[in-house]
């Protein structure tokens, strides 16, 4: 996640000013997707009823991601897009047992507008996890957030999936989904981020299947 505003320049990406701060932040931040929303018709006489069955968004009870982030550098790309560096630190907490690691964190995303106006922005990347105990990761994730045009107070949404090749302590969070918010604060000049693991999605599968052979042509 991160910051786009650092306090000395102002980054003319768009016609709006704030739009530069909306830069400043990036890290995990959401974006809420969908919901499973199954339909069912039943017909009588002439007439047809569906019925919409909505699934709620079954998240873990306790956050399993919590940073704080703040950029290191941004560089326009054109007139609507820059890519931006950060770094953060936080804690992860596996979910199954509570345990929390300590991280530190660094990346790089794409930050462009979503309106007009550019209050509105979104932006994904990459970002490197790093445990205190030397074990690595990373996560993938996207997120749009809103600025406040007078404050350049954001509040977003963000979605990230883990890698699925971690060992050690940052095993269990292999292929993990997560979804939370993202919050950037324009007097500490940082973003805060708070993601929970998605647990109504597919679980990510731990073995491989081999094929079966063809019998040889004769």
């Amino acid at each position: 996640m991160k910051t786009i505003n650092n306090g000395i320049t102002r980054i003319s990406l768009l016609p709006n000013a704030y739009l530069a701060t909306a830069a400043t932040t990036f890290t995990l931040a959401i974006i809420f997707a969908s919901t499973a929303t199954p339909l069912s018709a039943s017909t009588t006489g002439n007439s047809t009823t569906t019925t919409i069955t909505t699934s709620a968004l079954e998240l873990s009870a306790q956050p399993v991601w919590e940073e704080i982030a703040t950029n290191t550098s941004v560089t326009p790309i054109n007139q609507t897009h820059s890519i931006a560096t950060f770094i953060g630190n936080g804690t992860l907490t596996v979910p199954d047992t509570g345990e929390t690691i300590p991280m530190t964190n660094n990346g790089t995303a794409i930050i462009s507008p979503l309106t007009q106006s550019g209050e509105t922005v979104s932006a994904y990347g990459k970002e490197n996890v790093f445990s205190a105990d030397g074990d690595t990761s990373a996560i993938t994730f996207y997120e749009i957030v809103r600025y406040n045009p007078i404050t350049f107070e954001g509040k977003g949404l963000t979605i990230a999936v883990f890698d699925a090749n971690a060992t050690g302590s940052l095993a269990p969070f292999n292929g993990m989904m997560i979804a939370g918010t993202h919050e950037e604060d324009p007097t500490a000049r940082a973003a805060t981020f708070r993601l929970w693991e998605w647990q109504g999605g597919i679980p990510l599968q731990t073995t491989t299947t081999t094929p079966t052979e063809k019998p040889p042509l004769t």
